[in-house]
């Protein structure tokens, strides 16, 4: 490997230096955590191989030191690893297209063009429907359990918000959430479960396109009409980006509380004198959100291309390389939060599970308000949790973290 600026310690990470963090098989387990605070205890970003060389910065405080160096990285070849070839040429081909994988300036405006859709006001409007939805989803999960809390509490939950917050029909509700989940399904190692995802992703796209021609023709208050009609430098928003962009938002509106609900009712179980503090008001709704957050960050890493030369600890990272941070494991960095994996309240925000930066997540007001809805609801109606059935599955992805299946009994 090329690109090194420090000698890397060749015992305790020998192993580690082997793995090829790029397989989606590495996380169906709870391996990732232990081999992120492996790398961690280097003390340095690590040069790593597998599929695709890049460096991987696993601390906390260099993690925010390269996502501030905003001028130095890219987002438009790709914003994560990928898990096959496929998925290397889908992001190249999508640079700039959407925010997600577009550069300042032209990320700063397509952002200033849909962030009115996250005001305080906006998300507000959410609130009282979002909360009651909640309590409707638990109450059922309750009185029919047991159940397994994916299908039954968080996708229906996530799946309403989004299609509410993008002004998609009540009758294409079905088809988004089915297209949502094949999408979301899981590893895409296999050449069967890659094409599911292929075609959900295709038939996403053609859906957001028919959605924003019906929202150019009739306008409403709503995410899709924003994109329909948004100006990027005082011109219209080119319509392959508009419909990026919706695809984009429909998943990752899903994604960005989806996979910390997925795992909050693990923590039911894990963190029970946490919960305790919570149903007893000793730990508000709000500071149970943070800590969730930080514990059950939903992505694993970011990917951003260097387009300069970066020192980060020490080490040298070369203009072209790739670099990978990982931002669940910053949240684990005992030099930032003491005993990093107990659920305590007074953390705050220092987390990273929204990413920092320019890139910092736009909808992290409304993931905040849709697991604070979900928090309430289990703190209100949900006194004990017992895991029932096959054991829980985790999502084997690279870039995102949460479960499949969790088969619980809510009491």
């Amino acid at each position: 490997m090329t690109g090194l600026g420090v000698a890397q310690p060749d015992d305790i990470l020998a192993d580690v230096l082997r793995v090829d963090l790029a397989d989606p098989r590495l996380y169906a387990g709870e391996r990732p955590e232990r081999i992120w605070a492996t790398m961690r205890a280097a003390g340095v970003p690590l040069r790593m191989g597998g599929r695709r060389e890049h460096w991987a910065v696993t601390r906390h405080d260099q993690v925010r030191e390269v996502l501030r160096t905003a001028g130095a990285l890219s987002s438009e070849k790709g914003q994560r690893l990928g898990e096959k070839p496929s998925d290397e040429r889908a992001a190249a081909a999508a640079g700039g297209m959407s925010m997600l994988v577009t550069d300042d300036p032209s990320h700063a405006a397509m952002r200033r063009a849909c962030e009115s859709a996250f005001s305080p006001r906006a998300v507000r409007r959410l609130a009282d429907d979002t909360a009651a939805l909640a309590r409707h989803l638990v109450a059922d999960a309750v009185a029919n359990g047991p159940v397994d809390f994916v299908p039954a509490v968080a996708t229906p939950l996530l799946t309403t918000v989004a299609c509410d917050l993008l002004g998609i029909p009540a009758s294409d509700r079905a088809r988004v959430a089915t297209l949502t989940d094949t999408a979301f399904s899981g590893s895409g190692h296999s050449d069967e479960a890659a094409t599911a995802q292929l075609s959900a992703h295709t038939e996403l796209l053609d859906y957001c396109a028919e959605l924003l021609a019906h929202k150019r023709r009739h306008p409403g208050d709503d995410l899709a009409t924003l994109l329909a009609t948004a100006t990027v430098h005082g011109k219209p928003l080119r319509r392959s980006a508009a419909i990026m962009s919706c695809h984009d938002f429909v998943l990752g509106g899903n994604a960005s509380a989806r996979f910390v609900l997925t795992s909050m009712p693990m923590t039911l179980v894990r963190h029970r004198t946490f919960w305790a503090q919570v149903r007893a008001g000793e730990v508000d709704v709000d500071t149970a959100v943070e800590e969730l957050l930080r514990v059950e960050a939903p992505v694993n890493h970011v990917l951003r291309t260097l387009t300069a030369d970066l020192r980060v600890g020490g080490v040298v990272m070369r203009r072209g390389e790739l670099v990978t941070l990982w931002l669940r494991s910053a949240n684990r960095d005992a030099d930032v939060f003491t005993d990093p994996e107990a659920m305590l309240p007074g953390r705050g925000r220092a987390h990273l599970a929204f990413g920092y930066g320019v890139h910092h997540c736009i909808a992290a007001r409304l993931a905040r308000l849709e697991i604070g809805a979900l928090v309430g609801a289990l703190a209100e109606l949900v006194t004990d949790a017992e895991l029932d059935g096959p054991a829980p599955r985790r999502m084997e992805s690279n870039f995102l973290r949460g479960y499949r299946s969790v088969p619980i009994d809510l009491r």
